[in-house]
């Protein structure tokens, strides 16, 4: 090979590389992105569960405590959507007790992803190639956390959001919000564990779903959107990783009221409270009354659900609680009696029908759960 054509062979590769430079950076501009903010008005967040705080950068961010917190968006004018999430809070959180998510993209099935990283800032990808000339919906859902490592204190296995990612160009649309408002109260049967199989460990989050828990079944059916406050092992007298309900309903967490002015705001259409499963050998009957003092306080007209639990427990000192409250006058307060699903719960005792554990109920036995509570409401609507 001459030198002139060695030249030329030189000549070409350089021409090459510059030209594969060229095209990457023309590649990585046109694949900037956007960042719509989580405060955004046009993102519809459950209400009463997301706490705003400031992140790194001093853009907001929105983080939840307990599992059941969601988000739902319209986009346009983008063919990718990602989650931008904020793991600084995470650090610390063994690799098994990270949250876990689900999301959905144009109703397609959901999709679960447990949370992996610490990085004060990262992006996970929830779609790519789609259309931009169309609106895409997306949701997401804070599906499970571990419960034992300081969920009340410590934001380990919080889920903090700081936005949603789009292509530069890509703009929010407006999504609408269900027209009526619920808040629901309760243990690990409204937290939603075990619905998709025998639960053995708060290290092992895969069977607990909070999304498909009876509360949100009942806000759907109730055309709501809801706040989800399940945490297991929570009682109306006893605490477990969480101090007893009354001193818990009202905060985001040991560190920050939900309430502003006293009140909850916007006031719920639908208060619901199930719990006194964990109640274990104690009289609940008038802290319990307390507490719904203390919430209708909170939520002057709101109607208010006391949910026996599916165990039968504490049945007759939560009827003597709510009656206390009838009796002084207020009408809003109304007893779920659950007595028709009690033979198909027994703890202690291996699965039945309806709970793999006895206890804890299968999404079937979630729904038929969430059946009967829905008539409930509906037959209390009416009477008013």
């Amino acid at each position: 090979m001459t030198q002139r054509m060695i030249a030329h062979v030189v000549l070409a590769c350089v021409a090459a590389v510059v030209l594969m430079q060229t095209n990457r950076a023309a590649g990585q501009e046109a694949k900037a992105h956007t960042t719509a903010s989580p405060l955004s008005a046009e993102i519809v967040r459950s209400p009463y569960v997301w706490k705003t705080l400031s992140g790194t950068d001093a853009a907001p961010v929105i983080e939840a405590a307990m599992p059941g917190a969601y988000l739902r968006a319209t986009v346009g004018k983008t063919t990718t959507i990602g989650l931008v999430v904020d793991g600084s809070g995470n650090a610390g959180c063994p690799a098994d007790s990270m949250p876990v998510i689900e999301y959905s993209v144009d109703e397609q099935p959901f999709k679960i992803v447990p949370l992996t990283k610490h990085d004060a800032r990262y992006v996970l990808p929830l779609a790519e190639g789609l259309d931009a000339s169309r609106p895409h919906r997306v949701e997401v859902v804070f599906r499970a956390a571990d419960l034992t490592a300081q969920r009340w204190t410590s934001p380990k296995t919080r889920l903090r959001i700081a936005g949603l990612e789009l292509d530069r160009g890509g703009e929010l649309l407006p999504t609408a919000a269900r027209p009526k408002r619920a808040i629901g109260f309760g243990d690990s049967i409204t937290e939603g564990v075990g619905v998709d199989g025998l639960f053995t460990s708060w290290q092992s989050l895969g069977v607990n779903s909070a999304r498909t828990a009876w509360f949100p079944l009942v806000a759907t059916a109730l055309d709501c959107e809801y706040g989800q406050l399940g945490s297991g092992g929570q009682g109306m007298v006893r605490g477990l990783e969480l101090p007893p309900l009354p001193e818990t309903w009202s905060r985001f967490d040991s560190e920050a009221s939900r309430l502003t002015g006293g009140r909850l705001d916007p006031q719920p259409d639908y208060v619901f409270c199930a719990m006194g499963t964990n109640d274990f050998e104690k009289n609940i009957a008038e802290t319990y009354a307390a507490w719904l003092r203390d919430v209708r306080a909170a939520c002057p007209t709101s109607q208010i659900f006391c949910v026996i639990p599916p165990l039968g427990v504490h049945d007759q000192e939560i009827r003597d609680a709510v009656a206390e409250r009838r009796a002084a006058g207020d009408e809003r307060v109304h007893v779920v009696e659950t007595a028709a699903l009690a033979p198909l719960f027994r703890a202690g005792q291996g699965a039945t029908q309806l709970a793999a554990d006895g206890v804890h109920p299968t999404l079937e036995g979630q729904g038929r759960l969430a059946a009967l509570i829905a008539v409930a409401v509906a037959k209390a609507d009416g009477e008013q």
